[in-house]
């Protein structure tokens, strides 16, 4: 089996990195369980690094947009990991690690590499198996771009949508959408509902799939899927229009080895001296999810039909988004009779 590394995924994927492939077949040396693990806390920042990316920048004010309105926003996702992400402690049933905290680093964490071993019960010393791959020691924020696109429709509500053609390089395939939906719900609240500010609810679903083929019969799947919803609340002074959003997210991360592979046979102390045995499909896990509360702020700028906008995510991994884009709702405005407020807003 060729060497992977996850390392080449994110390269071909986000041109991320292009530290040489060697993860997943070292890894699946020890006992599979044990091989879970290792590749499941490896994996783990990674998992979240993509949740927390697709689940930001969906939104720069709380007004959606009315039929016909459109925007196309291009932007850049700066995802601050936490200290805890550059290693993982697997705590392993059978294999030992060969260092003083039992830790291991993932792929953002120090390039070292760190012996994994178990203890001879013949001669009860540790006995090394494989070096288990260092990460690429990765100290700042890790960047991830994003496309989107939105339109009104009726009742002050608008949709918005994600999506990236099919990609095929080489043995990679990928794609990428997401939908969503916002609405204004100041208009249903008796008494606030003529207040000088926008209140919207927002809700979104993102879907990322990816299959690396690296040999005839075994390839790769890792899959993301994310949702979130949010209450969204600006005020627009001119063409300025800073917003705050407070809401709840999850994402999950999946991860599938398929084909049949050969591994050295494990009797469950200790490795059968020159034998190996053939297993298929030996790992299929989900791992690296974000859970939990987020809250956003930040300001959009408008001037005629261009936007540029920066605002600032507090959630398990902090996120600091930049974007800028086109932003139109003449077509409503024209409707309404005033195309001075549609170039302005």
């Amino acid at each position: 089996m060729k060497k992977i590394n996850v390392s080449f995924i994110i390269f071909l994927c986000f041109s991320f990195t292009t530290k040489s492939q060697d993860v997943i077949k070292d890894f699946l040396v020890g006992p599979v369980n044990d091989s879970e693990k290792l590749i499941e806390g490896y994996m783990n920042p990674f998992g979240k690094w993509l949740g927390a990316g697709l689940n930001s920048g969906w939104y720069n004010t709380g007004k959606p947009h009315q039929f016909p309105g459109f925007d196309v926003t291009l932007g850049i996702h700066l995802i601050k990991p936490a200290e805890e992400a550059m290693s993982f402690n697997p705590n392993l049933n059978q294999l030992i690690i060969n260092s003083n905290n039992g830790e291991l680093p993932t792929f953002i964490g120090e390039a070292s590499q760190t012996e994994v071993g178990y203890i001879n019960p013949l001669t009860n010393e540790f006995q090394p198996l494989f070096n288990a791959p260092g990460g690429i020691n990765w100290q700042r924020h890790i960047p991830m771009p994003y496309l989107q696109g939105s339109v009104g429709l009726i009742k002050k509500t608008e949709i918005l949508f994600r999506l990236t053609p099919k990609i095929n390089a080489q043995d990679l395939k990928m794609g990428y959408w997401g939908l969503g939906f916002k609405h204004d719900i100041k208009q249903w609240i008796p008494g606030i509902k003529i207040l000088p500010f926008n209140l919207s609810v927002l809700g979104a679903y993102a879907s990322l799939n990816s299959d690396l083929t690296f040999n005839p019969g075994q390839n790769l799947n890792f899959n993301v899927k994310a949702f979130h919803s949010n209450i969204v609340l600006s005020k627009k002074i001119l063409g300025f229009t800073p917003y705050i959003g407070v809401g709840y997210q999850y994402s999950k991360s999946t991860l599938a080895l398929n084909g049949e592979y050969t591994i050295l046979d494990w009797d469950g102390e200790q490795i059968v001296s020159g034998s190996t045995l053939m297993i298929a499909n030996p790992v299929d896990l989900s791992f690296g999810g974000v859970n939990g509360l987020k809250t956003t702020i930040g300001a959009r700028l408008k001037f005629l039909l261009f936007t540029f906008h920066i605002d600032w995510t507090r959630a398990e991994y902090d996120i600091l988004t930049i974007g800028i884009g086109v932003n139109s709702d003449i077509g409503a405005r024209l409707i309404g009779g005033n195309i001075g407020d549609a170039i302005i807003n």
